[in-house]
């Protein structure tokens, strides 16, 4: 399934199967003594940049990308033995999320210390334990278009006495392609549960009578991210005559496996916009959310908003911020 955000700012794709991906990875280790059996090592993960593309550093903005992060999955015997280094990256002011942010291009190597953990309970000399998994989220971008954050696992062998050894690979975590349903202008609305962002149970019923704006966002879409302020200008003209918003969080939507730093993250971030963008509506979380987009709207791109009338029936999906003026400018008008 791709997932596409666009707007006139930038554009948000997911790009899976044999689509082309802008970072190209790569992955290699040594000891840390080189003709030395020992229980360090440290590894070289190298990203290849397209012209054009850029990578984002591990530093995380408020406001902005999903930061680099690179981990060593569990169940392994072996850990992080300090700090990853890399180069200095550039800094400069980023139009997709209208903030300062770092970055790479051109290409950019991550040095990760590790070592062998000696109480494993993987034996030193079993065949997976000459083989180290790093698992790197990450996001990329031009100066108009952006990536999701994508989760690739990256695999090669270490030297370890009495095992053998294994080549080196790349495992991406794929999507699956799903047939979406979509409901057209004049469905009724199927009632769906959701949470909230104060973690109580709702109701899309609870809204019935009025008219609602569903808006799927996530914090990594920039698009999303500058259509607040002029949501915020509709809600407050028209909120008092029977019009509601639900922002529908959709951190997740269209990505494959997510580890868990990442919802923590951008839990953490959704909630830090909200609060400090000044966002009063209704926010159900990204566990309930995407279900929603998947299940019941046929979500398949960011920005997407679902305007719904007081019956419960689709009115339109709205594509800009102008349509959205013009649709409640006439709806309320009839109502007069």
């Amino acid at each position: 399934m791709a997932v596409l955000c666009a707007s006139g700012v930038a554009s948000f794709a997911q790009e899976t199967g044999s689509e082309p991906d802008p970072i190209k990875w790569s992955i290699s280790a040594t000891p840390t003594e080189p003709g030395k059996s020992d229980d360090r090592f440290v590894i070289e993960l190298t990203a290849l940049i397209d012209r054009g593309w850029h990578l984002y550093s591990t530093e995380k903005v408020e406001g902005g990308p999903s930061p680099t992060r690179i981990v060593i999955p569990a169940g392994q015997p072996f850990e992080m033995a300090g700090e990853i280094d890399s180069p200095a990256p550039h800094a400069s002011f980023d139009p997709n999320f209208q903030v300062a942010t770092e970055y790479y291009d051109n290409s950019v190597t991550f040095t990760i210390p590790i070592r062998s953990l000696q109480n494993s309970p993987t034996p030193p000399n079993s065949a997976n334990s000459n083989k180290v998994r790093i698992q790197v989220r990450y996001q990329a971008c031009t100066q108009t278009l952006c990536l999701p954050p994508k989760l690739l696992e990256l695999e090669t062998s270490i030297k370890i006495a009495g095992a053998p050894t294994a080549p080196s690979q790349t495992v991406p975590k794929a999507v699956d392609a799903n047939a979406l349903p979509s409901l057209a202008a004049g469905a009724k609305v199927p009632d769906f549960d959701f949470t909230d962002f104060f973690g109580r149970s709702r109701r899309f019923s609870e809204f019935q009578g009025r008219y609602v704006l569903l808006d799927f966002w996530a914090t990594w879409c920039s698009p999303c991210l500058a259509d607040i302020p002029h949501l915020k200008e509709s809600y407050l003209k028209y909120r008092t005559r029977g019009f509601e918003i639900i922002g529908m969080d959709s951190e997740t939507l269209g990505q494959g496996q997510v580890d868990p730093e990442f919802i923590r993250d951008t839990q953490a971030r959704a909630r830090e916009i909200v609060s400090t963008r000044g966002i009063t509506w209704t926010q159900a979380n990204n566990d309930t959310s995407v279900p929603v987009a998947l299940k019941v709207f046929g979500v398949d791109n960011l920005p997407a908003k679902i305007l719904i009338d007081r019956e419960g029936r689709v009115v339109a999906r709205v594509k800009t911020s102008a349509e959205l003026d013009q649709l409640l400018t006439k709806l309320f008008a009839e109502k007069q």
